[in-house]
């Protein structure tokens, strides 16, 4: 296959069949509807698949879900690998930064070769769930030997037969669960609740509140399939309600109703564990921001019986409130009259009580100065205007569960 070569037709099986048997080392690049996917090979063997949505964020939850039983995986860790990777120059502009990210823990002896490579496989499974659903794109193919580190080299045939086994167990899904990224939220007005068990009802609604199936895997530390597919009877007797996925997740093609029985078998067969939101604990956030109308769009964002929220105007009197009220987490925008956020924020990491908590700077910029100052004041994060009610979960999931 040559460098560069515009792929006539498509179809994700047989353009992979043809890079497999050809041997082809080099990227597959295919883009639609504003998604790009790259698609890496070496000698025809599979080695990384990303696509352009969040892929850092991807790597977050699946980094999340691994700290469950991998005791290196700290948060301090994560938040370390995030600021390093995610956003400033990489090293190897032709390396995707959750590549150079994870192979970063592995020389930092964080993860073991074997625990990275389990990592990769789950990343190009999630990301061959959209990329085996494309029916048409553009795409073509670019010849590159930058992988030096090789995590994982999968036999692209085979591989490929397990990933569409699990595509035809979202597909038995459907119409009703059509993505991953669908939102379900617990209908607690509705009649048909009755058909729920009592105790079952809290439980349901301390954890269907926005969160995406991707996202409830890693709150409740399970495959967002086993999760889709416990929750499906709810959804067909009305119990459980779906919203579409959040943008940019729309961009991503969806599952179609297939009529063939489903082949895929999870590998853990424990329905989802609403034990988990029992045991949960309710958080307090505070957020300090001059603009009534944003601190009323984070408040929506993050309606939650888990969290109690309490918000302020006037950063020159927020010190004295956040004393008062204890937060596990803490909002502050950037450009405040008066105190200005990075102010506020060394104010309140100077305090003995708020060493550790967690302190979000809310900002409208995005380049390294702002992220530089950010990091010196005390910040432990940042979250770039305007974002989305996901971007706002994904934080708060980052940092409190």
């Amino acid at each position: 296959m040559r460098s560069n070569e515009i792929l006539p037709k498509f179809s994700p099986a047989d353009i992979l069949a043809k890079i497999s048997g050809s041997e082809a080392t080099g990227c597959l690049i295919v883009s639609y509807n504003s998604v790009t996917w790259r698609i890496y090979f070496h000698s025809g063997e599979l080695i990384y698949a990303h696509h352009s949505l969040d892929s850092f964020g991807r790597l977050e939850r699946h980094l999340r879900r691994l700290s469950y039983r991998i005791p290196t995986l700290t948060s301090p860790v994560r938040n370390k690998v995030r600021l390093k990777f995610e956003n400033e120059s990489q090293i190897n502009q032709d390396l995707p930064c959750e590549y150079q990210a994870i192979s970063w823990l592995v020389e930092n002896k964080v993860l073991k070769d074997s625990e990275a490579r389990k990592l990769v496989i789950s990343l190009i499974r999630e990301v061959f769930e959209s990329f085996l659903l494309l029916k048409s794109a553009n795409c073509e193919f670019v010849e590159q030997t930058d992988f030096e580190l090789q995590l994982a080299r999968l036999n692209t045939d085979n591989f490929l037969i397990i990933c569409q086994q699990r595509i035809e167990a979202w597909q038995a899904l459907a119409p009703l669960i059509s993505s991953p990224e669908q939102r379900p939220y617990f209908f607690s007005k509705n009649q048909s609740q009755r058909r729920i068990y009592p105790e079952n009802i809290e439980k349901f609604s301390k954890l269907l509140r926005g969160f995406s199936f991707r996202q409830l895997a890693v709150v409740t530390n399970q495959d967002e399939l086993q999760i889709a597919q416990y929750i499906y009877k709810f959804i067909e007797n009305r119990s459980v309600i779906l919203r579409e996925p959040e943008s940019p997740f729309d961009k991503l093609p969806q599952f179609e109703e297939d009529k063939k029985p489903s082949q895929y078998l999870p590998e853990e067969e424990n329905p989802i564990n609403l034990r988990s939101a029992e045991r949960a604990k309710t958080y307090k956030l505070f957020c300090v921001d001059d603009s009534p109308t944003m601190l009323q769009e984070i408040s929506r964002f993050l309606d939650n019986k888990r969290l109690t929220i309490k918000a302020m105007t006037e950063s020159k009197k927020a010190l004295l409130e956040i004393i008062r009220f204890k937060p596990d987490i803490i909002l502050l925008d950037v450009g405040m009259p008066g105190i200005d956020g990075y102010q506020l924020c060394k104010l309140i990491r100077n305090h003995p009580l708020f060493k550790n908590t967690p302190i979000i700077m809310v900002t409208g910029h995005k380049g390294l100065i702002d992220r530089a100052k950010a990091r010196v004041a005390g910040s432990s994060d940042y979250l770039t205007k305007p974002f989305t009610q996901s971007d706002l979960l994904n934080m708060v999931i980052r940092y409190l569960t």
